[in-house]
Protein backbone atom coordinates (compact mmCIF):
# COMPACT_ATOMS: atom_id res chain seq x y z
CA UNK A 1 0.00 0.00 0.00
CA UNK A 2 1.31 3.02 -1.32
CA UNK A 3 1.03 6.69 0.49
CA UNK A 4 -2.33 8.54 -1.21
CA UNK A 5 -1.11 11.64 -2.79
CA UNK A 6 -3.59 13.91 -0.44
CA UNK A 7 -1.64 12.42 2.37
CA UNK A 8 1.80 13.96 0.82
CA UNK A 9 0.18 17.00 -0.39
CA UNK A 10 -0.58 17.39 3.84
CA UNK A 11 2.44 16.26 4.60
CA UNK A 12 4.06 19.66 2.55
CA UNK A 13 1.39 22.06 4.06
CA UNK A 14 2.82 20.97 7.73
CA UNK A 15 6.21 21.78 6.46
CA UNK A 16 5.06 24.68 5.50
CA UNK A 17 3.16 25.63 8.80
CA UNK A 18 6.48 24.44 10.49
CA UNK A 19 8.55 26.44 8.93
CA UNK A 20 6.19 29.71 9.75
CA UNK A 21 5.93 28.24 13.10
CA UNK A 22 10.02 28.51 13.62
CA UNK A 23 10.00 32.27 11.99
CA UNK A 24 7.33 33.82 14.53
CA UNK A 25 8.67 36.49 16.68
CA UNK A 26 10.16 35.83 20.12
CA UNK A 27 10.77 38.13 22.63
CA UNK A 28 12.80 37.27 26.21
CA UNK A 29 12.84 39.84 28.93
CA UNK A 30 15.95 39.49 31.62
CA UNK A 31 16.31 40.82 34.71
CA UNK A 32 19.44 41.23 36.71
CA UNK A 33 19.59 42.39 40.46
CA UNK A 34 23.02 43.26 42.04
CA UNK A 35 23.04 39.75 43.78
CA UNK A 36 23.18 37.84 40.44
CA UNK A 37 26.57 36.20 40.59
CA UNK A 38 29.09 35.99 37.75
CA UNK A 39 28.26 32.09 36.76
CA UNK A 40 24.25 32.66 36.41
CA UNK A 41 24.79 35.47 34.34
CA UNK A 42 27.77 34.52 32.05
CA UNK A 43 25.12 31.16 31.70
CA UNK A 44 22.33 33.30 30.69
CA UNK A 45 24.03 36.00 28.14
CA UNK A 46 26.04 32.98 26.45
CA UNK A 47 22.49 30.84 26.08
CA UNK A 48 20.54 33.87 25.18
CA UNK A 49 22.31 34.75 21.37
CA UNK A 50 19.44 35.00 18.96
CA UNK A 51 19.67 32.81 16.07
CA UNK A 52 17.74 35.05 14.29
CA UNK A 53 16.19 38.00 13.47
CA UNK A 54 12.84 37.10 14.74
CA UNK A 55 13.94 36.84 18.30
CA UNK A 56 15.03 39.62 20.51
CA UNK A 57 16.64 39.64 24.11
CA UNK A 58 16.17 42.66 26.13
CA UNK A 59 18.51 42.90 29.51
CA UNK A 60 17.36 45.31 32.26
CA UNK A 61 18.84 45.35 35.93
CA UNK A 62 16.12 45.32 39.10
CA UNK A 63 16.55 48.42 41.38
CA UNK A 64 14.32 50.81 43.15
CA UNK A 65 12.08 51.47 40.17
CA UNK A 66 9.18 48.96 39.67
CA UNK A 67 9.97 46.35 37.94
CA UNK A 68 8.28 45.53 33.90
CA UNK A 69 8.02 43.96 31.17
CA UNK A 70 6.60 44.71 27.75
CA UNK A 71 3.31 43.46 26.27
CA UNK A 72 4.78 41.08 23.60
CA UNK A 73 7.28 39.61 26.53
CA UNK A 74 7.04 35.57 26.06
CA UNK A 75 9.30 34.76 28.96
CA UNK A 76 10.46 36.98 32.00
CA UNK A 77 13.75 35.55 33.65
CA UNK A 78 15.19 36.86 36.60
CA UNK A 79 18.47 36.75 37.71
CA UNK A 80 18.93 37.17 41.85
CA UNK A 81 20.64 34.97 44.87
CA UNK A 82 18.46 36.85 47.70
CA UNK A 83 18.07 40.58 47.26
CA UNK A 84 15.68 42.75 49.31
CA UNK A 85 13.59 43.48 46.96
CA UNK A 86 13.07 40.37 44.77
CA UNK A 87 9.66 39.35 46.05
CA UNK A 88 8.06 42.31 45.18
CA UNK A 89 10.30 42.43 41.92
CA UNK A 90 8.87 39.13 41.05
CA UNK A 91 4.98 40.16 42.17
CA UNK A 92 5.54 43.10 39.39
CA UNK A 93 6.19 40.99 36.41
CA UNK A 94 3.79 38.17 37.07
CA UNK A 95 1.18 40.79 37.01
CA UNK A 96 2.34 41.83 33.25
CA UNK A 97 1.04 38.49 32.06
CA UNK A 98 4.52 36.58 30.63
CA UNK A 99 5.61 33.41 32.50
CA UNK A 100 8.18 34.30 35.20
CA UNK A 101 11.37 32.17 36.22
CA UNK A 102 14.37 32.87 39.13
CA UNK A 103 17.67 31.07 38.43
CA UNK A 104 19.42 31.73 41.51
CA UNK A 105 22.53 29.06 43.15
CA UNK A 106 20.23 28.39 46.16
CA UNK A 107 16.35 27.92 46.81
CA UNK A 108 17.58 29.02 50.29
CA UNK A 109 17.75 32.64 48.81
CA UNK A 110 14.19 32.71 47.05
CA UNK A 111 12.18 31.13 49.71
CA UNK A 112 8.90 32.56 48.68
CA UNK A 113 8.67 30.41 45.91
CA UNK A 114 8.23 26.67 47.37
CA UNK A 115 6.41 25.15 44.10
CA UNK A 116 6.27 25.91 40.33
CA UNK A 117 3.10 27.19 38.74
CA UNK A 118 2.28 27.82 34.85
CA UNK A 119 3.69 31.56 35.88
CA UNK A 120 5.96 31.11 38.44
CA UNK A 121 9.25 28.97 38.94
CA UNK A 122 12.36 28.91 40.54
CA UNK A 123 15.67 27.02 39.44
CA UNK A 124 18.71 26.60 41.38
CA UNK A 125 21.81 25.61 40.47
CA UNK A 126 25.46 25.82 40.21
CA UNK A 127 26.18 23.61 37.10
CA UNK A 128 25.72 25.57 34.26
CA UNK A 129 24.10 21.87 32.12
CA UNK A 130 22.04 21.41 34.54
CA UNK A 131 20.93 25.18 34.71
CA UNK A 132 20.31 25.11 30.68
CA UNK A 133 18.40 21.81 30.59
CA UNK A 134 15.97 22.88 33.08
CA UNK A 135 15.65 26.38 32.25
CA UNK A 136 15.02 25.06 28.22
CA UNK A 137 12.36 22.12 29.89
CA UNK A 138 10.61 24.66 31.84
CA UNK A 139 10.27 27.67 29.12
CA UNK A 140 8.90 24.83 26.66
CA UNK A 141 5.77 23.77 28.86
CA UNK A 142 5.17 27.31 29.25
CA UNK A 143 4.92 28.38 25.61
CA UNK A 144 3.44 27.54 21.86
CA UNK A 145 6.20 28.73 20.28
CA UNK A 146 8.69 26.02 21.15
CA UNK A 147 10.11 25.52 16.78
CA UNK A 148 10.70 29.27 16.93
CA UNK A 149 12.47 29.21 20.79
CA UNK A 150 14.53 26.15 19.87
CA UNK A 151 15.75 27.54 16.59
CA UNK A 152 16.72 30.78 17.75
CA UNK A 153 18.31 29.17 20.92
CA UNK A 154 20.20 26.18 20.47
CA UNK A 155 20.83 25.31 24.10
CA UNK A 156 16.60 24.55 24.08
CA UNK A 157 16.84 22.47 20.50
CA UNK A 158 17.09 18.74 22.23
CA UNK A 159 14.55 19.48 24.84
CA UNK A 160 12.26 20.95 22.27
CA UNK A 161 13.52 17.60 19.96
CA UNK A 162 12.07 14.90 22.86
CA UNK A 163 8.95 16.79 23.16
CA UNK A 164 8.32 16.43 19.56
CA UNK A 165 9.95 12.71 19.57
CA UNK A 166 8.04 11.56 21.87
CA UNK A 167 4.54 12.67 20.78
CA UNK A 168 5.48 11.34 17.16
CA UNK A 169 6.12 7.93 19.01
CA UNK A 170 3.33 7.80 21.24
CA UNK A 171 0.84 8.57 18.59
CA UNK A 172 2.31 6.03 16.13
CA UNK A 173 2.58 3.35 19.33
CA UNK A 174 -1.56 3.99 19.36
CA UNK A 175 -1.86 3.95 15.47
CA UNK A 176 -0.08 0.33 15.73
CA UNK A 177 -2.50 -0.59 18.06
CA UNK A 178 -5.65 0.95 17.24
CA UNK A 179 -5.55 -0.25 13.10
CA UNK A 180 -6.64 -3.62 12.50
CA UNK A 181 -6.37 -3.24 8.78
CA UNK A 182 -3.21 -5.03 7.35
CA UNK A 183 -1.30 -2.23 5.90
CA UNK A 184 -3.72 0.42 6.92
CA UNK A 185 -2.18 1.73 9.37
CA UNK A 186 1.28 2.34 7.19
CA UNK A 187 -0.01 5.61 5.04
CA UNK A 188 -0.68 7.26 8.71
CA UNK A 189 2.78 6.24 10.64
CA UNK A 190 4.93 7.57 7.56
CA UNK A 191 2.90 10.85 7.64
CA UNK A 192 3.90 11.09 11.17
CA UNK A 193 7.30 10.45 10.44
CA UNK A 194 7.33 12.77 7.98
CA UNK A 195 5.79 15.35 10.20
CA UNK A 196 8.19 14.64 12.68
CA UNK A 197 11.22 15.32 10.56
CA UNK A 198 9.86 18.47 9.49
CA UNK A 199 9.40 20.22 13.22
CA UNK A 200 13.08 18.61 13.96
CA UNK A 201 14.52 20.30 11.22
CA UNK A 202 12.77 23.42 11.94
CA UNK A 203 14.14 23.30 15.29
CA UNK A 204 17.70 22.42 14.31
CA UNK A 205 17.36 25.38 12.02
CA UNK A 206 17.63 23.95 8.46
CA UNK A 207 15.90 25.31 5.97
CA UNK A 208 13.68 24.24 3.60
CA UNK A 209 15.62 22.85 0.37
CA UNK A 210 16.21 19.40 -1.65
CA UNK A 211 18.66 18.00 1.83
CA UNK A 212 15.31 17.41 2.93
CA UNK A 213 14.48 14.60 0.14
CA UNK A 214 16.84 12.74 1.19
CA UNK A 215 15.63 12.25 4.88
CA UNK A 216 11.84 11.68 3.26
CA UNK A 217 13.63 9.10 1.13
CA UNK A 218 15.34 7.23 4.01
CA UNK A 219 12.48 7.68 6.31
CA UNK A 220 10.07 6.01 3.70
CA UNK A 221 13.06 2.98 3.31
CA UNK A 222 12.96 2.51 6.92
CA UNK A 223 8.98 2.41 7.21
CA UNK A 224 9.23 -0.21 4.80
CA UNK A 225 11.68 -2.10 6.29
CA UNK A 226 9.53 -1.72 10.08
CA UNK A 227 6.01 -2.95 7.95
CA UNK A 228 7.81 -5.89 6.13
CA UNK A 229 9.56 -6.69 9.97
CA UNK A 230 6.29 -6.31 11.19
CA UNK A 231 4.39 -8.88 8.58
CA UNK A 232 6.96 -11.56 9.94
CA UNK A 233 6.53 -11.18 13.52
CA UNK A 234 2.66 -10.61 13.92
CA UNK A 235 2.35 -14.23 11.86
CA UNK A 236 3.95 -15.20 14.77
CA UNK A 237 1.87 -13.29 17.56
CA UNK A 238 -1.07 -14.58 17.17
CA UNK A 239 -3.70 -12.75 19.17
CA UNK A 240 -0.71 -10.36 20.08
CA UNK A 241 -0.39 -8.78 17.13
CA UNK A 242 -2.00 -5.52 17.98
CA UNK A 243 1.07 -5.35 20.49
CA UNK A 244 3.54 -6.13 17.88
CA UNK A 245 2.57 -3.26 15.51
CA UNK A 246 2.07 -0.50 18.63
CA UNK A 247 5.51 -1.75 19.61
CA UNK A 248 7.29 -1.32 16.02
CA UNK A 249 5.12 2.05 15.32
CA UNK A 250 6.70 3.62 18.70
CA UNK A 251 10.41 1.82 18.93
CA UNK A 252 10.74 2.80 15.04
CA UNK A 253 9.56 5.97 14.99
CA UNK A 254 11.32 6.82 18.12
CA UNK A 255 14.82 5.14 16.54
CA UNK A 256 13.92 7.23 13.25
CA UNK A 257 13.92 10.59 15.46
CA UNK A 258 16.93 9.98 17.21
CA UNK A 259 18.71 9.33 14.10
CA UNK A 260 17.43 12.66 12.65
CA UNK A 261 18.29 14.36 15.89
CA UNK A 262 22.32 13.07 15.25
CA UNK A 263 22.58 14.35 11.59
CA UNK A 264 20.74 17.52 12.96
CA UNK A 265 23.39 17.56 15.28
CA UNK A 266 26.57 16.90 13.16
CA UNK A 267 24.96 19.01 10.33
CA UNK A 268 25.70 16.51 7.49
CA UNK A 269 27.47 18.26 4.74
CA UNK A 270 25.05 16.74 1.53
CA UNK A 271 27.67 18.64 -1.48
CA UNK A 272 29.08 15.56 -2.60
CA UNK A 273 25.61 13.41 -2.46
CA UNK A 274 24.00 16.79 -4.65
CA UNK A 275 26.83 16.34 -6.95
CA UNK A 276 26.41 12.62 -7.30
CA UNK A 277 22.39 13.13 -7.73
CA UNK A 278 23.39 16.15 -10.17
CA UNK A 279 25.19 14.08 -12.31
CA UNK A 280 22.66 11.48 -12.21
CA UNK A 281 20.05 13.62 -13.39
CA UNK A 282 22.33 14.90 -16.17
CA UNK A 283 22.93 11.89 -17.21
CA UNK A 284 19.61 10.36 -17.22
CA UNK A 285 18.50 13.57 -19.17
CA UNK A 286 21.88 12.85 -22.05
CA UNK A 287 19.66 9.44 -22.44
CA UNK A 288 16.50 10.58 -22.97
CA UNK A 289 18.19 12.99 -25.34
CA UNK A 290 20.13 10.15 -27.36
CA UNK A 291 16.99 8.14 -27.41
CA UNK A 292 14.35 10.98 -29.07
CA UNK A 293 17.11 12.15 -31.55
CA UNK A 294 19.49 9.22 -32.33
CA UNK A 295 20.53 10.88 -35.43
CA UNK A 296 21.78 14.45 -33.14
CA UNK A 297 23.35 12.15 -30.24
Amino acid sequence: MGIPIDSILNTVKLGASVRGEADVSVRVAVFVDATATPFLIDAIREAFVPQTTSALVRVERLGEAPASAKDDTDVSIVLSCGSVRLQEHVQELVVCGAPVVVLSESSVEVPFIRHDTRMLGLIAATDKTYLLDTLARWILERTEKQSAFAANFPFMRIAAANRVIASASLGNLATGALFFMPGADFPVMTVAQMGMMLQLAAIFGKPMRFERAYEAAGILMAALAMRAGTRVLIRQAGHASFLVKAMVGGLGTYGIGRALCILYERDVDYSRLNDAVSGAVGRMKGLVVARQDPVRA
